[in-house]
């Protein structure tokens, strides 16, 4: 079975500003990285790019735990692009992601059981998947915290 997913992008009246629509109704501005400081409210196709790895990889864990019936208290990630830029011919690129998730769980809750489903998390990301082969390499650590 095949899904479209499909989005907008539009130049705006300023240079170098391109607005994004989602789903028709919402929308984010995108700009070069150094131009965030001085557009509040924007990211970068850079920021996006780790976001939506990250959020895939998060978003399909806490369903694996919600299935296992394992109770999340919270799920944080840090999501780090490591950016090169070749000397000679100007090209860049992504080397590597590396995502650093904290998930907190009761007391109790088996470490081995939060592994195997961040793993399957990591496995099933079609964003994720999509650097398979490429380039970029995907780096993720698990830390658990219980409260």
């Amino acid at each position: 079975m095949t899904k479209v997913f499909s989005t907008t992008l539009n130049r705006t009246e300023k240079a170098k500003i391109h607005e994004i629509g989602i789903n028709g109704s919402q929308k984010v501005d995108v700009v070069p990285p150094p131009m965030m400081a001085d557009n509040e409210g924007t990211t970068s196709p850079h920021h996006l790019f780790l976001a939506s790895i990250g959020g895939c990889i998060n978003l399909i864990f806490e369903t694996a735990l919600e299935r296992g019936r394992i109770e999340l208290i919270d799920l944080e990630s840090t999501i780090k692009g490591n950016y090169e830029t070749e000397e000679d011919t100007q090209r860049s690129y992504f080397s590597s992601v590396e995502i650093e998730t904290t998930v907190t769980v009761p007391e109790g809750t088996s470490e081995s059981k939060l592994e195997r489903f961040f793993n399957i998390a990591h496995e099933n990301c079609p964003i994720g998947n999509c650097l398979i082969g490429s380039c970029v390499k995907l780096i993720t650590k698990l830390n658990v915290a219980f409260a």
